[in-house]
């Protein structure tokens, strides 16, 4: 470990922008496969790092190389600036650049539709990154309702809107549904169960999942489409 303020502070930036960048991210996604080892976090952190770090000498490297030839007597107001640097380029843009890559939502899925339809040209190949067909429903949806076949006639169903959550991969598919409807046996909805204040689902394999527009939803997405 190092010992000096120099080693410490080049030790900081060379592990502090892929933390905050994938506690961030976690933040937004969920954990992944990678975040259950801390031996993988740190190895991916270290990663992401040095990517950036190596942006950051790229455009700073010069003007600070020149600065440290010319021998002159570090200022106060020096120190502050670069205090102000390590804040900027070691936490705000990483955990910035995270928000914009993993929480940007319905704003860069035009993006990455257009990045895999590139790949798909490009390879040959229909690889997508997310990790399973539930996981790439559940993100991308817009319908504002869903119901769940759990047996033969019987369904469980209702409102999909802000306040629902579903798991991701590596976590067991649930979801919980934010206001509950009773149903019938063909799966159609009927007035809103009293005093609903959420149902949650463990999905099992032998389930149906479905999501639902109405009128609305279909209105809203349409709109959106349009737009984009």
């Amino acid at each position: 470990m190092p010992t000096d303020g120099l080693g410490i502070l080049s030790y900081l930036a060379l592990i502090v922008p892929g933390v905050i960048f994938i506690l961030v991210r976690s933040q937004l996604r969920g954990f992944r496969d990678v975040d259950r080892s801390v031996g993988s976090r740190i190895l991916l952190a270290f990663i992401v790092s040095v990517i950036f770090d190596a942006v950051y000498i790229a455009v700073l490297g010069p003007p600070v190389i020149a600065r440290l030839r010319s021998g002159e007597a570090i200022a106060p107001a020096e120190v502050s600036v670069a205090a102000w640097l390590f804040l900027l380029m070691g936490i705000v843009i990483p955990a910035l650049l995270s928000y914009v890559v993993y929480g940007g939502g319905r704003a860069l899925q035009p993006l990455h539709r257009l990045a895999s339809r590139m790949r798909s040209h490009l390879t040959d190949s229909r690889y997508e990154a997310t990790p399973t067909a539930w996981d790439l429903a559940a993100t991308t949806t817009e319908a504002g309702w869903v119901r769940i076949r759990i047996a033969d006639g019987v369904w469980i169903g209702g409102r999909f809107g802000d306040q629902s959550y579903f798991s991701t991969y590596p976590e067991p598919r649930d979801i919980f549904i934010e206001t509950q409807y009773m149903m019938d046996q063909m799966g159609a909805f009927n007035d809103p169960v009293e005093g609903s204040a959420g149902v949650w689902v463990a999905v099992r394999d032998d389930y149906i999942v479905e999501w639902l527009y109405d009128a609305e939803d279909r209105l809203e997405s349409d709109v959106r489409k349009q737009a984009g």
